[in-house]
């Protein structure tokens, strides 16, 4: 036990579902790590569904903010200010845990090399009866065909064996060490990150503007490169339905992009970035005419048979339907300005 790290979980909430929410509590509880070396830190927005009742019938430590109720990137802020482990591991309520030993696999890369400041899973995963969304998550190694067209995704597809992202340094049973530089840093920081709270404390100086995604940009760019990419998995959560789910990532757009545009640091598409350019255009191109994301789906169906692999055509336009929506309203607004 004297060679183990300890862990502070990092939650933000705002009228959580509760049947997940609950299965991500169970999955934490089920865990064989020492019980008192694990902390569960819930930052919570004013929650009025039973969120805030849950999360201490499972022994959470919950700070209510109703004053920063849509300023979840500050909540996630304090909490990690707040944090007493070595290690934070940035949980959102829609993460499941795998398996019972895997806060000890996740912690394993920071023992075997000092220089791994960040762990993370190589692939998604579902249960029997998850929802489309979340089994496409899996699937493709990215919740939306955008993040996986960009290859900014920090996970694989669930059929491939080899992780393929930035610099593989070092492989075991169980791991890769794997360098990221700023140029192919994938999106990191959460859904299931585990970072060490000394580099985190380096960089998260002022709640108001910070952003997990910034803040592992800036990290990188201060030599903290070297990653932990675990051979397990992450269930993400998705929404019950594609239309529901684009809404979301809309939302999202401009909670965490559009309301800070100019003032980001990382972004997943940089018009300066040829390979983003590309593969954007390609997106398009693909979104527009069916024909690759439908071979697409029956390359991967006919690996594993399930109808998830057939939202791909789908998914693909509604995303790009979303998405030019939302930056032409964008810039109509700041026309009006």
């Amino acid at each position: 036990m004297k060679n183990k790290l300890s862990i502070s979980i990092i939650t933000c909430t705002l009228n959580a579902d509760l049947a997940v929410f609950k299965k991500s509590l169970e999955s934490i509880k089920k865990q064989r790590y020492p019980k008192n070396l694990v902390e569960h830190i819930v930052m919570d927005g004013g929650s009025t569904n039973g969120t805030i009742k849950l999360a201490r019938e499972y022994n959470c430590k919950v700070h209510i903010r109703k004053d920063l109720l849509k300023q979840e990137m500050t909540r996630q802020s304090i909490g990690i200010k707040k944090a007493k482990g070595g290690v934070l591991l940035m949980l959102p309520s829609d993460n499941i845990l795998t398996s019972e030993d895997w806060l000890e696999k996740m912690t394993e890369p920071f023992k075997q090399n000092k220089k791994v400041f960040c762990t993370f899973s190589a692939y998604n995963s579902f249960e029997k009866n998850m929802s489309l969304i979340t089994r496409y998550t899996a699937f493709f190694g990215a919740p939306h065909p955008v993040l996986y067209f960009l290859g900014k995704s920090d996970k694989i597809p669930m059929t491939q064996k080899k992780y393929d992202k930035g610099k593989i340094v070092n492989e075991t049973q169980d791991n890769y060490i794997v360098e990221f530089s700023p140029d192919n840093l994938p999106t990191c920081g959460d859904n299931g990150h585990m970072i060490l709270k000394k580099a985190m404390d380096t960089v998260n100086t002022d709640p108001d503007t910070f952003a997990h995604l910034d803040a592992m940009l800036e990290l990188v760019q201060n030599k903290y490169s070297t990653f932990g990419v675990v051979k397990n998995s992450i269930i993400h959560i998705g929404k019950n339905s594609i239309v529901k789910d684009v809404r979301r990532k809309m939302q999202l757009k401009n909670e965490f992009y559009d309301k800070r545009r100019g003032k980001r640091k990382y972004s997943v598409f940089n018009w300066h970035s040829n390979r983003d350019r590309i593969n954007l255009l390609k997106y398009v191109i693909f979104s527009l005419t069916f024909v690759y994301p439908l071979y697409q789906s029956i390359k991967g169906y006919l690996k594993v048979k399930d109808s998830a692999w057939f939202i791909h055509p789908i998914f693909c336009l509604l995303m790009l339907v979303g998405l030019g929506y939302s930056e032409i309203k964008w810039f109509a607004n700041q026309k009006l300005m």
